[in-house]
């Protein structure tokens, strides 16, 4: 990201920020929407980010509207994309805009893309779930990806979804085979063993950000969906368990 108390960094800011005055249309690709939001101009704005990075964004930016359910955002005069292929996607959304579909769908072939996706195309969620094959399934994935310290109610996810809860847990036991319920789970333990791979953060604060509400009720839902302590799976991984706090 750019550092704002550089030269270069403050002619960029001046730059963007004179653009926006003018009403030009600003995109950001991946990571970029960082330095859009750090310089107040996606305040208000709904922001497509990859949910690798959605809840670091969310963290530092919390009056701009991100989501991690789609490969890319248009609001008004404001365009981001998660990263990857949707760069590609949100390019030909603009072809499609400045000259036509068939241009659009014309340029996908070029670049060996199946079709022509759109914003109602989520991301790809990670192999977690690799039979999710329905939208609405990957949708709630997303969605419960986006949202682990602060977990939704299955009923919450259903309404985003326009479906009752009972036709989402149909539709979680048909292709994965497990509950809503247990699926969030193990999405918040699999973040939980990442964070316990690359980060010193301590186990308090590590069940925190996985949505548990203290230290026991982390370690014993850790246990049951791994078979190992969260301080026993640390050390096997070859780093030392760092204490919790009191």
């Amino acid at each position: 990201l750019l550092n704002t108390g550089d030269t270069l960094g403050s002619q960029k800011e001046a730059f963007l920020l004179k653009a926006a005055s003018r009403g030009v249309r600003l995109t950001a690709l991946c990571t970029a929407s960082f330095v859009l939001a750090r310089y107040g101009l996606l305040d208000g704005y709904n922001v497509s980010v990859s949910w690798l990075h959605v809840k670091d964004f969310r963290t530092m930016f919390p009056q701009v509207l991100a989501h991690a359910d789609s490969l890319f955002s248009v609001d008004r005069s404001r365009a981001t994309c998660a990263g990857g292929v949707g760069a590609a996607d949100l390019a030909g959304h603009f072809v499609a805009e400045s000259i036509g579909k068939k241009a659009s769908e014309k340029a996908a072939k070029i670049l060996i893309l199946d079709r022509v996706r759109t914003t109602r195309d989520v991301q790809p969620v990670g192999d977690l779930f690799p039979n999710a094959e329905s939208r609405q399934l990957r949708r709630a994935l997303l969605l419960m990806e986006s949202n682990v310290q602060e977990t939704l109610a299955v009923s919450d996810i259903a309404r985003s979804l326009s479906v009752s809860r009972r036709q989402l847990e149909r539709l979680f036991f048909a292709e994965i085979g497990r509950s809503p319920l247990s699926a969030y789970l193990a999405i918040r333990v699999h973040y939980a063993k990442t964070l316990l791979e690359v980060s010193d953060l301590n186990m308090g604060e590590i069940g925190f950000r996985c949505g548990f509400s203290n230290a026991g009720h982390f370690s014993r839902a850790f246990k049951r969906q791994t078979g190992l302590t969260p301080t026993d799976f640390k050390q096997s991984r070859g780093t030392s368990a760092v204490p919790s706090r009191s």
